[in-house]
């Protein structure tokens, strides 16, 4: 999966349980311990503060942590 600008503001446009599915989704595959366990916060709106602060070296580092977890 390619993360970039684009990839991000796909995800700030979806409803919060599309976003939320999404983001766990992307987690599991990447080998994160726990990404079934992980529980929906009530509010998204941190979440979504996070994703649209993101600079592009940010958004390099989660991909090759993303890519990086699942080559395990």
């Amino acid at each position: 999966m390619k993360i970039d600008k684009n990839t991000i503001n796909m995800l700030l446009k979806m409803n919060d349980d599309m976003l939320w599915s999404t983001l766990k989704i992307a987690f599991s595959r990447s080998g994160a311990d726990g990404a079934r366990d992980l529980k929906r916060p009530e509010d998204m709106s941190k979440i979504r503060d996070i994703l649209s602060g993101l600079t592009d070296s940010d958004i390099e580092r989660v991909s090759e942590l993303l890519n990086k977890g699942g080559k395990k």
